[in-house]
């Protein structure tokens, strides 16, 4: 049994939830080994429910405990690899700390027009599509949603970088892809440079860039 954590992921241009819980462990500075499963090879789960018991990734798997859900992974991170040791994905103060789970949590559970019409591995096609009407209406609720905790203080969410951004920052790379207007959310445009900037956001996206663009799989 290893102590090095090893985290399986999906292609980084396909698998959203994949770059959550590695975006998660590189910000924090947790070292782990990285394995990817093609998602557009593993059509039949196969391959992903030898390692996974829900069929899906990411997955951690560390000193015997088997994660198969981000959220989970950013709480066993926390635990695992807790501060002053490692940075801290949720913040020190107690109402910042929920408000960040909350927006993390909504995040996990909604927005579904957007990963429908503004799907993840679109955004690395040239040119890309149309996002449909509802995903373009939903987008703008994204956007509101923003502004009114960046109105508080940013430049994140919830001041200093969160769990939330680490949730958010896949819905940033789509509404920048798919060119979704930002004149009235000032905030929200500045949020989502500063996200496209972070080092771990960063170097996910390039490893995304380096793939073939994939118009389905």
């Amino acid at each position: 049994m290893t102590d090095t954590p090893i985290l399986y992921v999906g292609e980084k241009n396909i698998s959203t939830w994949s770059m959550r819980a590695w975006v998660a462990a590189t910000w924090k500075g947790i070292p782990f080994e990285e394995r990817t499963i093609s998602l557009a090879a593993d059509k039949d789960r196969k391959r992903r429910r030898e390692v996974s018991p829900t069929g899906k990734l990411p997955v951690l798997h560390h000193r015997g405990i088997v994660i198969p859900d981000s959220l989970a992974i950013f709480e066993y991170f926390e635990e695992a690899f807790a501060p002053p040791a490692y940075r801290s994905l949720w913040p020190a103060d107690t109402a910042e700390r929920a408000r960040s789970r909350w927006l993390s949590a909504a995040m996990h559970s909604g927005f579904m027009k957007i990963r429908e019409g503004m799907s993840f591995n679109l955004c690395f096609l040239d040119p890309v599509p149309e996002a449909s009407a509802a995903a373009r209406q939903e987008s703008v609720e994204v956007l509101d949603l923003w502004e009114s905790h960046l109105v508080r203080g940013g430049p994140f969410l919830c001041g200093a970088f969160s769990g939330a951004d680490v949730m958010y920052a896949t819905m940033a790379v789509r509404l920048l892809a798919f060119k979704i207007p930002t004149d009235r959310h000032p905030l929200a445009r500045a949020y989502m440079d500063a996200l496209m900037r972070e080092p771990a956001v960063a170097s996910w996206l390039d490893g995304a860039r380096k793939l073939q663009p994939v118009a389905a799989y």
